[in-house]
């Protein structure tokens, strides 16, 4: 509800620092303060607002707000703002595409979009992530040590590079140069961007790989043109041979955005859901176990295939539950248009609210013992009793991630596949801390020890 007149009371205030009120925990948790935001909602209230520098931001702490925020007040709280600043958000490198653009830019680019992202196109790729997990498998030895993280990081961008857009990942440095770059934007350089005398490195860098990055795409559009492809599958290709409501071919800054959105958010998402849950089977030899006596009995160590996948539901049960207890994404933002009312507060038009999957998905309220590793929550008995809006590891609402089913096939996929050859093992005295960014990872990799089943 937009106010008329400023009647309500504002939410309770976090106290913090003069001029850079809570700055301090955003740039000593060097990314998301998780810690910070539980403590506050915990001893403020579910809706509490707080300041880092000269933005406001309020924090909700309740699947109720976050279905009005996401879902059916979706017009008064829009995606844009601390996203899609180009000289330092992640517009530097995506542009306006599906991800970054404000709301009346998004609309006609999800419509457009939604189709390609059809299962009909999606289950055509099982077999191309099946046969990109055995090439990992070829490079793995019993006995050996790996970086999962570095691991599932690699396939991944292979699938995706070959799935989506047809490309050669050897061909792209500039891609996987992008991916880290993009990795080193902090959630504090979102909020408040710096002078730019002290950005001026990570500025140019910006701009050298945006050089390269807007080169790469543009030569794949050429050789499209140049060989006249049009019955490829790829989304470089669909999305070249889109046409608008007018019947007219979409633009090439509108193909070249959404290619590198898809790109950069599609494939680092999935690797870190995988690496976690590798992470989790080795904490819960158990629940390992009962995952490799279904991969065993439905694949016999052969590769898994899409008519395989309804019946590995555990191993989806696995997926799932490493998306509550470690979501990718730990908060997103969305900008107040104007100002209005919230759970009975003002709120002030030009702030962010913050979303936090990670906080829901650990709050006693919605989960019981939500700290504890347990995928029968999301058993066919049990998923239908958890609370809408509670678990929100694709977001939620119109905005919901629009590769969400791409992910969670090549999730089960991979996670089946090599769990059917590979059981892997943490060193005991490994201390493991996530890092939580724009996505989170392990802070310096995950190197486990293979043991070939």
């Amino acid at each position: 509800m937009t106010l008329q007149s400023h009647t309500l009371p504002h939410p309770p205030t976090a106290p913090g620092l003069p001029v850079i009120g809570n700055m301090i925990p955003f740039q000593a948790a060097k990314g998301i303060p998780v810690d910070f935001m539980q403590q506050t909602l915990e001893k403020y209230g579910d809706l509490v607002h707080f300041k880092v520098m000269n933005r406001s931001i309020y924090l909700i702490g309740t699947p109720d707000l976050a279905h009005e925020i996401l879902l059916k007040r979706v017009n008064e709280f829009h995606k844009t703002g601390v996203l899609s600043v180009k000289p330092i958000g992640l517009g530097r490198f995506l542009g306006h595409g599906i991800l970054t653009a404000d709301h009346a830019e998004w609309k006609p680019q999800r419509k457009l979009i939604q189709p390609l992202m059809h299962a009909k196109h999606i289950m055509q790729y099982a077999e191309t992530m099946a046969c990109f997990g055995e090439q990992l498998l070829s490079e793995w030895q019993d006995g050996t040590e790996r970086d999962i993280q570095a691991d599932m990081t690699q396939v991944t961008m292979w699938i995706i590079a070959e799935t989506m857009f047809g490309m050669n990942i050897t061909q792209s440095p500039a891609i996987e140069a992008a991916g880290e770059a993009a990795q080193r934007i902090s959630v504090a350089d979102l909020i408040t961007p710096l002078p730019s005398w002290l950005t001026k490195g990570r500025d140019r860098e910006a701009v050298e790989i945006n050089d390269v990055l807007t080169q790469v795409v543009d030569d794949f559009m050429a050789e499209r043109r140049a060989q006249g492809e049009t019955d490829r599958h790829d989304l470089l290709t669909l999305l070249m041979n889109t046409r608008d409501e007018n019947g007219e071919p979409m633009s090439d800054e509108f193909v070249r955005d959404n290619i590198l959105t898809l790109f950069l958010a599609g494939h680092e998402t999935t690797a870190n859901t995988l690496t976690w849950a590798f992470y989790y089977l080795a904490k819960h030899p158990d629940i390992a176990e009962q995952l490799h006596r279904e991969v065993d009995e439905v694949l016999g160590g052969r590769m898994p295939t899409l008519d395989d996948l309804p019946r590995l539901p555990y191993t989806l049960m696995v997926i799932k539950e490493t998306m509550r207890i470690q979501p990718t994404v730990s908060v997103f933002p969305r900008t107040i248009v104007d100002d209005l009312e919230l759970g009975g507060y003002q709120l002030t038009g030009g702030g962010v609210v913050f979303i936090s999957p990670y906080i829901l998905h650990h709050d006693p309220r919605w989960w019981s013992s939500p700290e504890t590793f347990d995928p029968i929550r999301f058993s066919a008995e049990n998923e239908p009793n958890i609370p809408k809006y509670a678990y929100l590891p694709f977001g939620g609402g119109p905005r919901v991630c629009i590769g969400n089913h791409f992910s969670l096939m090549e999730s089960q996929i991979l996670l089946a596949l090599i769990t059917s050859r590979y059981s892997l093992s943490l060193d005991p005295e490994a201390v493991i801390k996530p890092l939580r960014q724009i996505t989170t990872s392990p802070i310096g990799g995950l190197p486990m020890r293979l043991h070939r089943r």
